[in-house]
Order: C-alpha cells, then sequence, then structure tokens
C-alpha cells in the first residue's frame, strides 16, 4: 500500500480510500449491510486506513456501519466524515452550513461514529448563504475544542478554497475527479497547490463506468442513482465509451483491469493524495486494491490523458 502526508492530520493515509455512500445503503441499488461490514474489513486487512463517509450517507447509516465494521480499530484508523447536507422534516435535501447545523451535525456523527475526535471533517457542499470563511471559522473552533483532528473541503470554488486558506489550515479538498470527469478538479489545481492543500478524488471510476463492465446496452433500476447520471446517458456516455475503450487496450500490458488503470492514472496524478474508491461487497474492494503499488509509464499516462482530450475536441 502507498501512503501520503496530509497536513494536519497525525497519520500518514493509504493513497486508496474506501469512500462510504455505498454503505449507506440509498442510491445504489440493492445493499446488504453484512456484505458492507466484510467490505469494510477487507480494506482494513489490505492496509487502507482512509475511511470516508458523511452525515448524509443513508442518513447516519453509513457512519454507523462503519463504526461496527471498524470497531475498536476504528480509534487507529483516519476516519473522514462530512457535513453541510441535511434532511428536513418535509423530507426534502438542502445545504446548511451554519454554525448550529454544524455543532448538530457533529455531535451526531460523532455519536455514530463512537468517537471522541473524527481525525477528517469536511464542509460536503458550500450552501450559498453561510461565507465559506465563517464556516471554516466555527469548524476551527470544534477543532481547538478536540472534536476534529483536522479542516478539509469537498465541492468548493477555487475562489471558497482561497479564502477558506486564509482562515486556517485545510488539510484536503475533496473533488469530483476521473478520467471522464475533469472541469472541477482542473479549476482547483492551481490553487490547490499554492497552498500545499492534496486532492481526494470522488467519483474516481465515474459511478462504476470505467471497469469497463458497462456499454450502451446497460441499464440501471430507478433505485440507482447511475439511471440519472450524465455519465451513463446521451452523447456523453458515447464519448465516455471511447475512454473505457482505450483503457481497455492499455490494461493487458500491465496485467490489471481496466479500472485499477483507471484509478492508477489518478494515483499518478501529481496533486492528487488519495483516491476514494466505493464498494458493496469484498471483491470490488479486492479489485480496487489492485490500483496500488505500480505506475503508469510516462506515454500511457499521456495516452490517457489526450485520448480524453481529443474526444472531447471531436465532439
Amino acid at each position: 500500500m502507498e501512503y501520503v502526508k496530509l497536513p494536519e492530520v497525525a497519520s500518514p493515509v493509504s493513497r486508496v480510500g474506501l469512500g462510504g455512500c455505498p454503505l449507506g445503503g440509498h442510491g445504489w441499488g440493492e445493499v446488504d449491510d453484512r456484505n458492507s461490514v466484510d467490505a469494510v474489513r477487507r480494506a482494513v486487512d489490505g492496509g487502507v486506513n482512509l475511511f470516508d463517509t458523511a452525515d448524509i450517507y443513508g442518513l447516519g447509516h453509513s457512519e454507523q456501519i462503519l463504526s461496527e465494521a471498524l470497531g475498536y480499530r476504528r480509534h487507529d484508523l483516519v476516519i473522514a466524515s462530512k457535513f453541510g447536507v441535511r434532511r428536513t422534516p418535509e423530507g426534502k435535501t438542502r445545504f446548511d452550513n451554519s454554525p448550529e447545523w454544524l455543532d448538530e451535525a457533529l455531535t451526531g456523527s460523532l455519536k455514530r461514529l463512537r468517537l471522541d475526535c473524527i481525525p477528517l471533517y469536511y464542509l460536503h457542499w458550500p450552501d450559498g448563504t453561510t461565507p465559506i470563511e465563517a464556516a471554516v471559522e466555527a469548524m476551527d473552533a470544534h477543532r481547538h475544542a478536540g472534536r476534529i483532528g483536522a479542516i478539509a473541503l469537498s465541492n468548493v470554488t477555487a475562489d471558497e478554497l482561497n479564502r477558506a486558506c486564509g482562515v486556517a489550515r485545510i488539510s484536503a479538498v475533496q473533488v469530483q475527479y476521473s478520467l471522464v470527469d475533469r472541469e472541477s478538479a482542473e479549476a482547483l489545481e492551481s490553487t490547490a497547490r499554492r497552498h500545499g492543500v492534496p486532492l481526494i478524488t470522488w467519483g474516481s471510476l465515474a459511478q462504476g463506468l470505467l471497469t469497463g463492465k458497462y456499454d450502451e446496452n446497460s441499464r440501471f433500476d430507478a433505485s440507482d442513482r447511475r439511471s440519472r447520471y450524465e455519465n451513463f446517458t446521451g452523447e456523453k456516455f458515447q464519448l465516455n465509451l471511447k475512454t473505457v475503450a482505450r483503457l481497455k487496450q492499455i490494461a493487458p500490458q500491465y496485467r490489471r483491469s481496466p479500472g485499477q488503470v483507471a484509478m492508477r492514472w489518478l494515483l499518478d496524478t501529481p496533486t492528487v493524495g488519495a483516491v476514494l474508491f466505493g464498494a458493496k461487497h469484498p471483491g470490488q474492494v479486492e479489485e480496487n486494491l489492485g490500483a496500488t503499488d505500480w505506475h503508469l509509464t510516462a506515454e500511457h499516462y499521456w495516452r490517457l490523458d489526450g485520448g480524453f482530450l481529443e474526444s472531447r475536441a471531436a465532439a
């Protein structure tokens, strides 16, 4: 396993981390909690020590499953959670970065995770109302109180990241980033580099598209969020399949799968600190662990990079 040091985080973190959204049991088709627990434990056994979740994933269920699966080991690992997305009593979802909601959300996450301090705590989505400076200042107060180990941001703009770095040390910025989803990350890269903030990628396999398992005939049940994602529909889907074809050409030269090559491309990108992957059972964890401890040649890295640009230019 490869590890990287994040600013203000005590332990080096594994460069692949288990994302907890599927553990929540909502939006990813059928999910069995027993398989989720086994997946988490397989990740630990494989050297993964970065586990990323959020209070909104399954309305707390992801945090509970993660805590159950890790048991006493949760105190020795880098658990990351997030606040800023909440459900109203009417069942609607809205963003809320207010200090009042931060206090309530953090208290709930600590209880579900059975921790006194969350090692890495994110603002999940900016709410468009609370100034980023005020949100980070409130998070920093909880850090000084010992309830948060380090502060991180997710889904922010370059301007928001820059302003936040003027308030407190930001240890990571999480962003959607894959071979077929680059715009948000590329907009952040120069600012993140200037402040020494590593990128943590979500959507690293484009919701499974880059595993090579899907083609133009693939369909998803309404309970699966991929039935609504643009990566799997219309013209973008057709362009994405060209990237998948390129992965399938390169992967056999490394005796790796297309998904492992797609993750390795991210890991070989200089601004990327760690790459998150989702898993609903141990086999998927095993597959994604195969992205570590090797490298793409410069030729193959740029072939994947340039192939994406060429396909977009031709569209």
